[in-house]
């Protein structure tokens, strides 16, 4: 038994419900009275007559109802069944000892063949299956009665006396009998529904049950040899019912059969011998006659299921056709079948709108004969190639094609094909093409115009950013002057007090201009991408500083405490662009004053050294903003109150520009703002520690730690980040090529070798995993550089097998040359370029 002989230590342990116990105490009362009652039938009542019994049916019973239930029911069922032949033995008169004796030996046959059919057969016993059958035959009907059946007959002549040969062939016999008779019927009684699911009962199926029963009851009712009849009768009901009639002809038969030979009717009774031959020769009739219907049912039930299969298969395979053939038919792509020739030989309906030609007039001609005579050469020679390699490859994923292809009415038009190859389904050989052609003339037309439509958009863009630039220009020179006089003039000791209260306006008016003239040509260079950083060490704490005791005068006047935080903890340089920090610290302080009236304003700085990243915090006690304004804040041009622009001024792009600087120095700004609680705006910004660089800078004494002449390619759409990278590296001794994009990161690569790819992974146009791929797959001087994946995002898992290491952005530069020595380091041999 599998259940038991298992020694797996990950089978869970089953608890016992009481349904379950309630189930095994009625299997186990079941079997003993089943059991009990067969053998009473089979010892008792033949004794009473003077017959030895011609079958011993308990022990089929007893397997019949192990393979009817799980495992774990055996020990509770072979108990019932040993109750029940102990008490039909008792009540027999057998000597305790026989009992015992023979009892022990029917239980043993019975768990050897329910444990032998469940090893040969598995969890569900279906004698319907050839497989099955075949097993039971030999386990059964043969081997384990013979052996088991030795023994009992042996203990029995012991016991008892009489010939050895005899009782030992009496018995295995009785016992092959009764097992291949009740056992096949009571288990395909337990599968009944499932038999009559298969095979429903028919007239001419009971008929011939029927038949069968007025047969054999003819025969026996006669004392002519006729027992050859009855066995074609048998394999007649097996034909119509399959298994089950099979079952239930060999019980009929069986019952009949004992009754009237037992009553001393019957051909049997004919043979001139004791009772014990005929009962060999009823046994021998039996079971030549089951032998006989169980493959007859099996071969009929395989034959029905080939049958059944075959006609579900070609009626899917007709409704599949005429499902495809429809999809065909009213599919707006047009659907083209072409030989290995290209000769056209089935086209669907669609073609009549889109080249304005009927299916018969293309049917039988070459299929580029709709081609454009300028695109034809070109298209066929993509073609073939493509075939080709789909040929080769046994791919026939559809590949675009698109060409121009003239209509029956002369128009020009364009449409898009994805051939794909035809194969028989047996062989596999390319039989012919099929073709998915789309009308593409209208995609194509907006295609243009989108292109069209960009390129006057960047056109307008570089003109106004180039005039917005220039006319700032021009206008800071005269106002520069205009402002220089005008301090000179205010200077004068001898000006009246109206004049020097007039020269004030000019200066204050100038001072206006001059901001607005400067943020619009600030804005024009980050709006074309003009702005440049300039990268040295600077000291954070006296710049912010010095940005407060800007305002220092203004905020004492009105009695708004100005206050700054965190300076102390501020490292002594960080390598960043000073001036713009600068910008980016008076706009935020700017409107903090312009908009706090009573109360503070304090400015917090924090260092993170691990990411070296600079953060800086504004927070003001002013009225706050509402939080559906907040998205307006950092927007061009746009404010949030027209009332307070009346009140303060501005041109509505101080805080666009931050964002933009704040961004080019490859940090983030936002604010968190609610009315009545103030404002607090922040940043961060990348901000690494000279310390570091300088550690790593030539002229020291350590050897350096990139090969030498290294070669890096750094493609990334951030100019601050590309300045940073390029100003560690060159540092380092590296040379350094820069591309903004995918895009040009894929160009560069294809002209040059380099050591190694720093590909950022977030890029407008292509990102940096389909760069890579491309880089990879070109077959190129750097198919095989190493390639290193550069974002906030980089995670070695997430990579995909495209990029040979990672750097995470805030990046530090031991972490950044670390992943290049590694990545350099761990390549093979053939992906290393040698450096002269």
């Amino acid at each position: 038994m599998t259940e038991t002989t298992s020694s797996a230590p990950t089978r869970p342990i089953s608890k016992w419900t009481g349904g379950d116990i309630l189930k095994t105490t009625a299997l186990a009362v079941g079997a003993a009275i089943g059991y009990a009652l067969l053998a009473y039938l089979c010892v008792e009542f033949p004794q009473n007559i003077g017959q030895v019994a011609p079958i011993w049916l308990s022990n089929g019973f007893g397997v019949a109802c192990l393979l009817s239930c799980r495992n774990r029911h055996w020990p509770a069922v072979l108990l019932g069944c040993l109750a029940g032949g102990l008490a039909a033995g008792a009540h027999a008169g057998d000597l305790a000892a026989v009992n015992i004796a023979l009892v022990s030996c029917n239980m043993v046959q019975i768990f050897v063949c329910a444990w032998g059919m469940r090893r040969a057969c598995g969890q569900e016993i279906d004698l319907g299956r050839a497989r099955d059958m075949i097993a039971f035959a030999l386990i059964c009907g043969l081997a384990v009665p013979v052996a088991t059946g030795a023994v009992a007959a042996s203990i029995h002549t012991a016991m008892r006396g009489g010939a050895l040969l005899a009782n030992i062939g009496v018995w295995s016999l009785g016992d092959i009998l009764g097992l291949m008779t009740i056992t096949p019927c009571l288990l395909a009684l337990v599968r009944v529904r499932h038999y009559l699911r298969e095979r429903p009962l028919s007239a001419s199926g009971v008929a011939c049950l029927l038949l069968l029963l007025a047969v054999t009851v003819g025969v026996f009712l006669q004392h002519r040899p006729l027992l050859f009849v009855i066995p074609p009768v048998m394999l007649l009901v097996a034909w119509q019912l399959e298994v089950l009639g099979a079952a239930l002809s060999a019980t009929l038969v069986a019952v009949v059969a004992v009754i009237f030979t037992m009553a001393g009717r019957g051909p049997i009774t004919l043979l001139q011998a004791s009772s014990p031959d005929q009962a060999i020769v009823l046994q021998l009739f039996l079971a030549t006659a089951i032998f006989i219907s169980l493959p007859v049912a099996s071969i009929q039930r395989r034959r029905r299921q080939m049958l059944q299969d075959m006609t579900e298969a070609n009626a899917a395979a007709i409704r599949s056709e005429a499902r495809f053939r429809q999809l065909a038919e009213e599919a707006q792509d047009m659907i083209v079948h072409s030989n290995l020739r290209g000769v056209i030989q089935y086209v669907s309906p669609a073609c009549v709108a889109m080249l304005g030609y009927a299916p018969d007039e293309l049917v039988g001609r070459e299929g580029m004969t709709a081609v454009h005579e300028d695109d034809r050469e070109a298209v066929r020679a993509i073609v073939i190639e493509q075939i080709a390699h789909m040929a080769a490859h046994h791919d026939n994923g559809p590949a675009r094609v698109e060409y121009r292809a003239i209509r029956k009415d002369g128009q020009v038009i364009w449409l898009e094909s994805r051939p794909g190859l035809q194969r028989d389904p047996l062989t596999g050989i390319v039989t012919g093409i099929t073709d998915i052609v789309r009308d593409v003339t209208e995609q194509k037309a907006m295609e243009r115009q989108l292109r069209e439509a960009r390129n006057a958009a960047e056109t307008a863009a570089e003109a106004k950013g180039e005039f917005l630039a220039n006319m700032s220009h021009e206008l800071r020179t005269p106002l520069t002057s205009v402002l220089g006089f005008a301090r000179l003039v205010d200077d004068e000791p001898d000006l009246s007090p109206d004049a020097r209260r007039f020269i004030g306006r000019v200066l204050s008016g100038g001072k206006a201009l001059l901001t607005t003239i400067n943020d619009i040509l600030d804005f024009s260079k980050l709006e074309a991408r003009q702005l440049e950083l300039k990268l040295e060490p600077v000291a954070p704490a006296p710049l912010i500083e010095e940005a407060l005791d800007l305002f220092s005068l203004e905020t004492d006047a009105w009695g708004v405490a100005l206050r700054a935080e965190g300076l102390a903890g501020l490292p002594a340089d960080l390598l960043i662009d000073g001036g713009r920090l600068r910008q980016v610290l008076l706009n935020l302080i700017g409107n903090a004053v312009k908009f706090t009236e009573v109360g503070s304003i304090t400015v917090t700085a924090a260092y993170d050294d691990a990411a070296e990243r600079l953060s800086v915090s504004v927070r003001d006690t002013g009225p706050g903003i509402a939080p559906e304004d907040i998205d307006l804040l950092f927007r061009r041009f746009s404010q949030v109150d027209a009332g307070l622009t009346r009140k303060h001024g501005g041109t509505g792009l101080g805080l666009a520009i931050c964002k933009g600087l704040v961004e080019a120095m490859g940090g983030r700004i936002g604010v968190v703002s609610a009315p009545g609680a103030g404002a607090c705006f922040s940043f961060d910004i990348v901000a690494p520690s000279t310390a570091r660089a300088e550690a790593h800078a030539p002229g020291e004494t350590v050897v350096s730690p990139l090969p030498p002449a290294c070669r890096v390619l750094i493609v990334d759409d951030n100019p601050a980040n590309r300045e940073l990278v390029t100003a560690i590296l060159t540092a380092l001794g590296a040379e350094v090529a820069e591309a903004v994009d995918g895009e040009e990161g894929v160009a560069a690569a294809a002209v040059r070798p380099f050591d190694a790819i720093l590909m950022d992974l977030r890029m407008p146009r292509l990102d940096g995993a389909q760069a890579a791929l491309r880089i990879r797959g070109g077959g190129g001087p750097n198919a095989a550089t190493p390639i290193i994946a550069f974002s906030a995002d980089a995670r070695p898992e997430g990579l995909g097998g495209v990029f040979d290491g990672s750097v995470s952005k805030p990046m530090t530069a031991a972490g950044l040359v670390d992943a290049l020595n590694r990545a350099m380091a761990a390549a093979p041999a053939e992906r290393l370029r040698t450096t002269a």
